[in-house]
């Protein structure tokens, strides 16, 4: 079989070349596609003929008719990224939309298993559907407004006896004048930022109760497979509120954790509601030992999570899912 393992050049995590690895070692042919080079170094078509249907990639010297039998991996697109600098900007906005409408077009189209589809991933990552379904399951959720009405926001927030934290509803860098990401990480609400909520009239926020923490989970789902990590954040200065802002010196500090059996099964639930394969979802566990649901990342970042502690053999599980190994992918809702 062929497997094609969608990303950007830019995406160099050493665990792309071991999942190669682990697919090779299986029998399949792979291609690495990178989403940044196309359409100026990468081909694709999608061809229907008379009776005949095909979808084709072609880079780096290599040629793939994608069939029944093949996968693909949908890990990360920066789509049509490296068109010529020199393009008027008017027209690099329509290369670029083109491009993208072409290959998410494909990917939909594919005849074969994709993990996952480009646009599934897109759709669920709806903040507001995943916390309604997560409550719907049974699953606790922070009390949470997501608003562009100051008002509104300042009501919820002086609702919340411990405290409110703000975050974004989509994952984004802001850069500065260096040209440096920054990255947005989530705040704990005090009075200079109550000063500030006018400026929702541009833009949108989420805004939760604050909540105790014991621990922090990361639980990583690969088709029928669920692995889950929990680190203990408060015992670092910096990292109470958003673990990421400390989450290199957290790298070794996280451990394997079993989820109880009520939360685990409304997890395995809610992965096969929504239909995908893969997930990263964040959760909280409270000094009393409630858990509480936060998002669920459909594309997430995990292989720290195998490069560091506790180690999952997170490439290998992909693997078997691309493959098809016995029992690897979930059953999902059609």
């Amino acid at each position: 079989m062929k497997v094609v393992m969608v990303t950007f050049s830019g995406d160099q995590t050493g665990k792309i070349g071991e999942l190669r690895g682990h697919l090779e070692a299986r029998g399949a042919e792979v291609l690495r596609f990178d989403t940044d080079r196309f359409p100026c170094e990468a081909q694709a078509w999608f061809r229907q003929d008379g009776g005949r249907e095909e979808l084709h990639l072609r880079y780096d010297g290599h040629d793939f008719r994608l069939e029944p039998g093949d996968a693909i991996w949908y890990r990360r697109a920066r789509w049509a990224e490296r068109l010529p600098p020199s393009l008027p900007r008017p027209l690099r906005h329509g290369c670029v939309l083109e491009s993208e409408a072409l290959l998410r077009g494909m990917l939909a189209a594919a005849p074969c298993f994709v993990m996952d589809p480009p646009d599934l991933v897109r759709e669920r990552g709806h903040k507001p559907a995943q916390q309604r379904l997560a409550r719907e399951l049974g699953l606790l959720t922070p009390r949470t407004l997501m608003t562009n009405d100051p008002a509104q926001a300042r009501e919820f927030i002086a609702s919340c006896p411990d405290g409110a934290i703000a975050k974004m509803l989509s994952a984004f860098a802001v850069r500065d004048a260096e040209g440096d990401e920054q990255v947005v990480f989530t705040t704990s609400l005090r009075d200079e930022h109550l000063a500030k909520l006018d400026g929702l009239r541009l833009a949108p926020m989420v805004f939760q109760e604050q909540i105790r923490k014991r621990l922090e989970l990361r639980i990583t789902v690969v088709g029928s497979r669920m692995f889950t990590a929990a680190v203990d954040s408060q015992k670092v200065t910096g990292a109470e509120v958003d673990w990421r802002e400390r989450g290199v010196t957290l790298l070794p500090a996280w451990t394997p954790y079993e989820l109880p059996a009520d939360v685990a099964r409304a997890l395995e639930r809610y992965m096969e509601l929504v239909g995908m394969q893969y997930s990263a979802i964040d959760m909280l566990v409270e000094p009393d030992g409630r858990h509480v649901f936060l998002e669920a990342n459909p594309a997430g970042e995990c292989f720290w999570l195998e490069y560091y502690p506790p180690h999952f053999p997170l490439a290998a599980a992909i693997a078997d899912v691309l493959v098809g190994a016995p029992g690897a992918r979930r059953a999902v809702r059609s």
